[in-house]
């Protein structure tokens, strides 16, 4: 009775509070359970008369997309721009969830050949079933964004010669004061090219979501840029280090921290205020109450394991993403540079950064980028 109590409870928590999943500044909740639905007949077509139960039920789902539908001699048409490394996640595993959309809404989904770009065009006799397809593709679609790695970030980027001197130095000075703390090798350490303040992560999969992701920081630059920082100048010091998880003594990565030079959190309230725009277009995902700004020193990520198990250098065939990381002992690391400073830097920018993809100085590709006073 008590497993069965806990199993409703839970269910009941679902329910209450479902995933929520942006959709063209749209916001879905995706239940935990599947909604059954009638598959469409031939009978029911050629009998001439309108099935309001599916009518009404795909209106509730999308009724702002009829407009979009093209009319066509055979029936009813519509065309859904979408990037290619979408469409495995339509085809689905031997091109079953293709075919559960089709027969669930009585429509013929196609979908360009692989590698190759183009417009997904669903075709059906009825507009709601050519609707509602679309519906669960944007669905879809939309959680397989959040499985594909992030391809761009927003960030304020450090790019100071000063900081490359100031970070050679924290490295030379961690090695030979911290050499026997567990987990501290040279290949840890962040390059002085790539240090930025990070804002928000965003996965960009087309150069149509470039261009909308390029232009909409752009607005922001016009609109909140000026009322947060109110066309003053931002200082900042980048001054001591902190770890990111709860235990110094298994740390994964090590950062210096932000001290705004004029102790406001203008910048603070910036970065959030881009990230809560970028996020009800749908261009990113909330991960955080606020942005954790940061500049990571030291990135256990960043380990070279052939320098450290030269027994391994032949397992190229093993994917990153299956590497385990090995965290390493801070808590030295802390106390010796409680009080180290990176230097003061002037906030010049804010970029919109591909990720790898450098340029001739070995900076992040810059996709976009604004002013900053």
């Amino acid at each position: 009775m008590f497993l069965l109590k806990l199993w409703s409870f839970l269910i009941t928590m679902d329910v209450m509070k479902p995933t929520l999943i942006n959709i063209g500044g749209r916001c879905y909740r995706k239940m935990p359970f599947e909604q059954k639905i009638e598959p469409y007949t031939e009978q029911a077509s050629n009998s001439g008369q309108r099935n309001d139960e599916e009518e009404v039920m795909w209106d509730d789902e999308a009724c702002d997309a009829f407009g979009l539908v093209e009319k066509t001699d055979e029936g009813y048409k519509l065309s859904m721009e979408m990037p290619s490394s979408l469409h495995r996640f339509i085809i689905g595993r031997r091109g079953e969830t293709k075919r559960k959309i089709e027969k669930d809404t009585g429509t013929r989904i196609w979908i360009p050949r692989q590698g190759q770009e183009g417009d997904v065009v669903i075709t059906g006799p009825q507009r709601s079933g050519v609707v509602g397809a679309r519906s669960r593709i944007e669905v879809i679609t939309e959680s397989a964004r959040q499985k594909i790695p992030f391809t761009h970030f927003l960030c304020f980027p450090l790019y100071e010669s000063n900081l490359e001197k100031k970070v050679d130095e924290f490295k030379v000075r961690v090695l030979k004061d911290c050499f026997e703390c567990r987990g501290i090798d040279a290949s840890i350490f962040q390059l002085p090219s790539k240090i930025h303040l990070t804002i928000g992560m965003l996965t960009l999969l087309s150069d149509k979501d470039v261009k909308n992701a390029a232009d909409l920081l752009s607005e922001c630059y016009q609109e909140l840029v000026r009322e947060y920082l109110q066309d003053t100048a931002v200082e900042i010091e980048l001054k001591g280090v902190e770890y990111m998880n709860d235990d110094p003594a298994e740390v994964d990565v090590l950062y210096a921290k932000v001290l705004p030079k004029d102790g406001s959190d203008r910048l603070q309230r910036l970065a959030d205020a881009i990230v809560e725009r970028f996020v009800s277009k749908g261009l990113m995902k909330k991960q955080y109450d606020q942005v954790k700004l940061h500049a990571t020193v030291m990135n256990s990520k960043l380990r070279n394991t052939d320098e450290q198990t030269p027994a391994k250098k032949s397992r190229t065939d093993v994917p990153p993403r299956f590497v385990k990381k090995l965290s390493f002992d801070a808590r030295k690391i802390i106390s010796l540079f409680e009080d180290f400073s990176f230097g003061e830097y002037h906030l010049g920018t804010i970029h919109l950064s591909t990720r790898g993809r450098y340029d001739a100085e070995g900076h992040y590709e810059c996709a976009a980028s604004v002013p900053l006073p």
